[in-house]
């Protein structure tokens, strides 16, 4: 599936630490929009059962 490429030299330091940066980066958003489904979803399942349907 992934191999690692062996012409690619690698990363600095600082190449890494940005690159861990972008990492974390994606995981918050990641992890806020699954968060704003899982509210979304609460909240259109109390309206549904309290609406009666």
């Amino acid at each position: 599936m992934s191999e690692i490429d062996s012409s690619k030299a690698p990363m600095s330091p600082e190449e890494q630490k940005a690159y861990q940066a972008r990492q974390k980066q994606r995981a918050v958003i990641m992890a806020g929009l699954l968060m704003f489904m899982v509210v979304l979803f609460y909240l259109i399942t109390i309206v549904k059962i309290g609406s009666g349907s």
